[in-house]
């Protein structure tokens, strides 16, 4: 058995934990005896606290972060197998990146299964990198800052 932690300064994109967290439970979760976090997550004001068993995975908003206090996101786990570089690597993924391709106004293309033309209506929306408005007045979230969901409209 042996233990794994991780700890520092900044924000992570709670979408690209999620899916991270969510695949590790499908690929490693016998070996995953108890993992927990506290987490900053970009575009929230309050703390992100999680624990899982297993395949067993809860998570929720906590307390505020205090002005001026710097946010930190630090996470264990405890199990058996567990390779160091590739938790390291995956959280390491998670990061929010210190500046987004595009800004409240600018107009793009969201995947959704198909290309739909839209607006950005916000940044860092319930730790989405992008909430944007569609051409026919529905919305949704682009998960990550990456060509493959969110591009600039051709």
């Amino acid at each position: 058995m042996t233990s794994i932690s991780f700890k520092f300064e900044g924000d992570l994109n709670l979408g690209l934990l999620n899916k991270w967290i969510g695949e590790l439970m499908r690929t490693k979760g016998v070996d995953l005896f108890r993992y927990k976090g506290i987490i900053a997550v970009c575009g929230q004001e309050k703390r992100f606290v999680f624990q899982g068993v297993h395949m067993l995975f809860d998570g929720n908003f906590h307390s505020e972060w205090a002005p001026g206090e710097t946010r930190m996101s630090k996470f264990v786990f405890i199990g058996k197998n567990l390779d160091t570089e590739e938790l390291t690597t995956g959280f390491e993924r998670c990061k929010a990146p210190a500046e987004l391709r595009f800004a409240v106004g600018d107009r793009v293309e969201a995947n959704v299964g198909e290309w739909k033309a839209g607006t950005v209506v916000a940044l860092w929306d319930e730790g989405n990198p992008y909430r944007i408005k569609f051409d026919d007045e529905t919305e949704v979230w682009g998960p990550d800052d990456v060509d493959e969901l969110v591009r600039k409209l051709a």
